[in-house]
C-alpha cells in the first residue's frame, strides 16, 4: 500500500486556508487584493500560493452554481424550482451548474459569478459567508441580510390561509394539515403556525396537525385522519396529495364526498388525478425570476430588497 505521506496534496483554496490557519474566504479575498484582508495576512496567502504554485481558476462571468439538497431527488418542489431556473437562465444567456449540498466545497474549485440555493434548511445563511465571497441568493430559506444574503420565498401565510379558506367555505371545519418534517425546516414551520393561527381566528376547536417522518408514515398518518373522522385534508407537500388519495382508497375513504382534500400543486399530476386535485401552488416561474434578478443586482453590486414574497396561486379542482 501506497504510504499516504509521501502523496503530493491536491492545493485548493481550501488547502491553503488549513494550511495558513484562515478561511478560504480569506484565502481568496487576500488573492484577489480585497481591501478587507490585512497585508500581513496578504503577503502570508501569496507566499503560499507561490509555495504550492496555486493559481486561481480562469474566471467565467456567466456561470451560475445552483445548490440541490439531494441529486438523487429531482421529483415534486426541487424539480419544479429547477425547471423554472432553467428557463429564467436560459433567457438570460447565463449558464448554471448543479451543486449537491454536501460537496459544497466544489464551489472552491470553480470561478463561478453567482449562487442561488434551493435549500430550505436553515445553516447556510451563517457559515456562507465564513467560507465564501460569491453572492448567495436563497430561495425558501433564511436569509441574512446584514451579510447581502438575500431571500425569495413564497407566501406561506398567503398560500395556506388560501387553501384552508377553501375547505371552510366548503362546510369542513375537521381539517387534518399534513406537514413535511419540521426539524430545521423554517418553511414547513410557517406553514404550521399558519395553520394554527387559521384555527384559532376562525374557532376551529377540531383540527390537528399531522407531521409526515419515517416513524410517522403517510399511511399511519391516513389512518390517524380516519380515526379521527376529519372532514378535510391539506396535504402540505408536493407529492403528498397523490399518496394520501391512495391511502384512503384502501381505506374505503372517498375523495371528495367523505373527505376534501387541498394539496400543493404539481401541474403534471395534480389534475390528472381521480378526482382532480384542487391545490395551491408555488409561482415558481416568478420565484425564479426574482432569484436571478436580485443575484445579477448582487454581482452588479447593486442596492437590493433584503427578502421578496412572491404569492401563491389557486387551482380549484373536485377534490373538495
Amino acid at each position: 500500500m501506497a504510504d499516504d505521506r509521501n502523496r503530493t496534496p491536491r492545493v485548493t483554496l481550501r488547502f491553503l486556508a488549513a494550511e495558513l490557519g484562515v478561511s478560504p474566504a480569506t484565502v481568496l479575498r487576500a488573492l484577489n487584493n480585497h481591501p478587507n484582508v490585512t497585508q500581513g495576512i496578504r503577503r502570508r496567502v501569496i507566499a503560499a500560493a507561490m509555495k504550492y504554485n496555486y493559481q486561481l481558476p480562469e474566471h467565467n462571468a456567466r456561470v451560475i452554481a445552483v445548490i440541490v439538497p439531494d441529486a438523487s431527488n429531482f421529483d415534486g418542489y426541487t424539480g419544479q424550482l429547477l425547471n423554472a431556473l432553467s428557463l429564467e437562465f436560459s433567457t438570460r444567456k447565463l449558464a448554471f451548474e448543479i451543486i449537491v449540498n454536501k460537496d459544497l466545497e466544489a464551489i472552491h474549485e470553480h470561478a463561478y459569478s453567482g449562487v442561488i440555493s434551493t435549500v430550505w434548511e436553515q445553516g447556510l445563511e451563517k457559515s456562507w459567508p465564513q467560507e465564501h465571497t460569491l453572492p448567495l441568493i436563497v430561495l425558501n430559506a433564511p436569509s441574512n441580510i446584514a451579510e447581502g444574503i438575500c431571500q425569495v420565498s413564497s407566501d406561506e401565510h398567503q398560500g395556506i390561509f388560501q387553501g384552508l379558506e377553501h375547505l371552510f367555505s366548503k362546510g369542513k371545519k375537521r381539517i387534518a394539515f399534513v406537514s413535511t418534517p419540521l426539524a430545521n425546516n423554517p418553511n414547513a414551520q410557517e406553514r404550521v403556525r399558519a395553520f394554527a393561527e387559521f384555527c384559532r381566528t376562525y374557532q376551529l376547536d377540531e383540527c390537528f396537525h399531522e407531521e409526515h417522518s419515517i416513524e410517522n408514515s403517510l399511511e399511519m398518518i391516513a389512518g390517524n385522519i380516519a380515526a379521527k373522522r376529519a372532514d378535510a385534508v391539506f396535504a402540505c407537500s408536493e407529492t403528498y396529495g397523490f399518496q394520501l388519495l391512495h391511502c384512503f382508497r384502501q381505506l374505503d375513504l372517498r375523495v371528495p364526498e367523505d373527505i376534501g382534500m387541498v394539496s400543493l400543486e404539481m401541474p403534471l399530476f395534480s389534475p390528472y388525478t381521480f378526482p382532480p386535485l384542487t391545490t395551491v401552488g408555488q409561482n415558481f416561474p416568478q420565484l425564479a425570476f426574482h432569484a436571478v434578478e436580485l443575484l445579477i443586482k448582487r454581482m452588479e453590486k447593486q442596492h437590493c430588497p433584503g427578502k421578496i414574497s412572491v404569492p401563491y396561486i389557486f387551482y380549484e379542482r373536485q377534490s373538495v
